[in-house]
């Protein structure tokens, strides 16, 4: 059969066009169908090896933090306390950060890696701050004994976290510190010398004035005594001596005979006639009376140059080293 004839019959043709028709929109949904499962696939494909390195990019970061401290940090409770681990590089941390670190991350997980980070930047710079503090003071050997300089020093050291570190830069510190006692025990030592030497010139020189004094008011003593000895002695009269002392004459009494008694005799009256006249003898000095009390006070004792109980005689007690007086008749006796 011709075309021509298949034109002719328009059944025939119609049926085949069908059947045409229905195999190519079959075949076409196949070969979607097909793409759209192989487009899936990629996509699922790409999406577990994106899942694959985001997980082994998590890992690698996560390890090359954690090779930053002493112990794994990442998800510890105590991360604030764990310290960098010995003789940390700088260039470690920056190389880790370089990689690593994300800024302004929104995700939690990339915020505690950057903490992380930033926390073993912190503690090296701690410890450079230390150092230099420490070089201050010394440097191969003590090079100052500031306590000023030596505290701060201290205080920086004490914040490092990493035990190595910080006791290298602590025992440079005790050598210090021992020359500060050193040096402070020196001074501490020659204070007490001068202190005790000016005590003890001080106690000498009070001692000298004592004795001084003490010999000055014994002359006192001594010289008011002989002054009053002498007064005394000046005082009492002498054998013949005018004493100014009389004593009253018993009165002439009349025994009836027309005489007196205790009447001396009298020498006649001489006429001229020196014959036979006789000049009676002088009549004995009377006895001196003893005195009623010591003239001049008693030995150790003084007449007081002021009133007793007055503030001048207590002044010049005091003055001549003295603590008190006894006072008896109007004399003292200084102790």
């Amino acid at each position: 059969m011709n075309v021509k004839d298949l034109f002719k019959n328009k059944k025939v043709l119609s049926g085949v066009i069908a059947v045409v028709l229905v195999a190519s929109v079959a075949g076409g949904k196949v070969y979607a169908d097909n793409q759209k499962a192989q487009e899936q696939e990629r996509i699922a494909k790409i999406k577990k090896e994106q899942l694959a390195k985001r997980d082994q990019l998590k890992n690698d970061a996560e390890k090359a933090v954690n090779d930053l401290f002493e112990k794994a940090i990442i998800d510890n409770e105590d991360d604030e306390k764990i310290a960098i681990k010995n003789d940390l590089k700088s260039d470690s941390v920056e190389k880790v950060k370089e990689k690593y670190f994300v800024v302004k991350s929104k995700d939690a997980w990339q915020i505690n890696i950057n903490n992380m980070i930033e926390n073993a930047e912190n503690q090296l710079k701690q410890i450079d701050t230390a150092e230099k503090a420490v070089e201050q003071v010394y440097k191969e050997k003590v090079l100052n004994t500031d306590q000023k300089k030596y505290d701060t020093a201290k205080k920086e050291v004490d914040k490092i976290k990493n035990a190595k570190a910080k006791k290298e830069l602590s025992d440079k510190l005790a050598k210090v510190k021992s020359d500060i006692d050193k040096k402070n025990k020196e001074k501490e030592d020659k204070k007490k010398e001068t202190e005790k030497a000016s005590k003890e010139a001080e106690v000498k020189e009070v001692s000298e004035t004592v004795v001084k004094t003490n010999d000055v008011t014994e002359q006192q003593v001594v010289d008011a005594t002989g002054q009053q000895i002498d007064q005394a002695q000046q005082q009492t009269p002498q054998a013949g001596q005018e004493t100014g002392y009389y004593e009253p004459q018993t009165p002439a009494t009349d025994n009836g005979a027309g005489t007196n008694q205790n009447v001396a005799p009298t020498a006649p009256a001489n006429n001229g006639n020196t014959g036979g006249t006789q000049t009676p003898a002088p009549p004995a000095p009377e006895p001196t009376p003893e005195p009623t009390q010591p003239v001049g006070p008693p030995a150790g004792w003084i007449t007081p140059p002021f009133p007793i109980g007055s503030a001048e005689l207590g002044g010049w007690i005091f003055d001549n080293g003295f603590s008190g007086y006894d006072s008896s008749d109007g004399y003292i006796r200084p102790y």
